[in-house]
């Protein structure tokens, strides 16, 4: 049953981030929703259905941009393990860590994805690839509470 009720928790923040309002859209910049919940599950569940999770978080991603590979779905697992391999050496009870550790990964991720699109040919100008790095991460790292909240409901 709650493996059931976190696959609707990826419909439901792909959804969101797909619709995501306007009106809360930061200098064209929106939050990683499910970059949030596919790192912040390794807080709540075991290595293996994390890890399940993840991928399909990154392919929901995935199946709506552009690219020919799976990249997102690569990188949530590579996030997911490592952020697993760092709670078993520091202690991740306190939110402020947490808040800390998915800043961290959003803005690698960001890195890897700004990375990827300069490595299609596109030119992006320096101020742009930093805002795209910067102010989604963050944003990200804002809303997460909201995630931990969501998946702390659903595995209860």
């Amino acid at each position: 049953m709650k493996k059931w009720l976190l696959l609707s928790g990826i419909i439901i923040l792909t959804t969101l981030q797909l619709t995501w309002p306007a009106f809360l859209v930061f200098f064209h910049c929106k939050p990683d929703l499910l970059l949030v919940f596919a790192v912040s599950l390794v807080f709540y569940l075991d290595l293996k259905t994390a890890l399940i999770f993840s991928i399909l978080a990154g392919l929901a991603k995935d199946i709506f941009l552009p690219l020919t590979l799976p990249i997102n779905a690569i990188s949530f697992s590579v996030w997911s393990y490592l952020v697993y391999r760092l709670s078993r050496q520091i202690s991740c009870e306190e939110d402020y860590v947490r808040l800390g550790i998915i800043l961290i990964a959003a803005f690698l991720n960001n890195i890897a994805g700004g990375l990827q699109v300069l490595n299609s040919g596109n030119i992006v100008p320096p101020g742009i690839f930093l805002r795209n790095l910067i102010i989604p991460s963050v944003y990200s790292a804002a809303l997460s509470p909201l995630v931990f909240k969501f998946i702390e409901r659903i595995t209860g």
